[in-house]
């Protein structure tokens, strides 16, 4: 009988156990750990960042430092049990964030970036550090206003499309306009611009040696002209289709 009540107390505990922690995933569905920092840092959903020496609201856009949320509702957290005064920093999981529209609405599924404002974050539009996307909306026509909104966490360098971009040069200038780029997003720049200059430089290389020798062949035997002109004329699309070839390789490379 005894084992029997411990049994069922056990499966009891069990089971409630279990419930706490489906409702904390379910309210905050969010992982963190505690930061050395004072208790007025910020306000729950303010981003923050490690300059190097302290943990502070994030105060720039794009800020490649970031490190996570604010909050107070995470569903699990590791804790330094030493720390005097300190914060807990979701990480992970679905968290309220602190948004404007500094950069424009905000629509469910954007990436969401830090701004000026400190810990106040904003739409991401170009490639750089984000902290995750939108699972809310936010509207406002004051850019400046700030809201709370839930954003599904996940602090990565996000590669951004331009929007409408067309052609190579636009989507060559917003990556160079980027904060921050991931090794892979460098490198696909890099072999793309290598791609072009190398099918500019064959092309241009092919075309001089053709012509040089197309001048000696004209000038030992002119009634051949129109054969070189031919010739010339051929190696010149040839070499002018090598070229074109190339750069859409390279816009490939970046769009793809």
């Amino acid at each position: 009988m005894k084992l029997y009540k411990f049994k069922l107390t056990y499966y009891i505990s069990v089971l409630i156990l279990f419930f706490s922690v489906t409702f904390l995933y379910a309210e905050s569905g969010g992982l963190g750990y505690t930061i050395p920092a004072a208790s007025d840092l910020g306000e729950d959903g303010s981003i923050v960042s490690f300059n190097g020496q302290q943990v502070a609201l994030s105060q720039k856009e794009y800020d490649e430092n970031i490190i996570g949320v604010i909050t107070e509702k995470v569903a699990a957290s590791i804790e330094d049990i030493n720390l005097e005064q300190s914060r807990i920093v979701a990480v992970t999981g679905e968290t309220d964030v602190l948004v404007n529209t500094s950069n424009g609405n905000i629509e469910i599924g954007d990436y969401i970036t830090s701004s000026a404002a400190p810990g106040v974050g904003m739409k991401a539009t170009n490639s750089g550090q984000v902290i995750g996307q939108a699972t809310q909306s936010f509207t406002s026509d004051n850019p400046s206003e700030v809201g709370k909104i839930l954003v599904m966490l996940n602090v990565k360098s996000q590669f951004i499309s331009p929007v409408g971009s067309t052609n190579v040069l636009t989507a060559l200038r917003a990556g160079l306009d980027s904060k921050f780029l991931a090794p892979i997003i460098t490198l696909r720049y890099i072999l793309a611009v290598l791609v072009a200059a190398s099918s500019f430089v064959i092309g241009f290389t092919s075309f001089r040696k053709v012509s040089g020798s197309s001048v000696e062949a004209l000038g030992r035997n002119p009634l051949a002209s129109g054969s070189i002109r031919r010739i010339v004329f051929f190696n010149f699309l040839l070499n002018f289709l090598i070229m074109m070839g190339g750069l859409i390789l390279a816009y490939f490379i970046l769009v793809l």
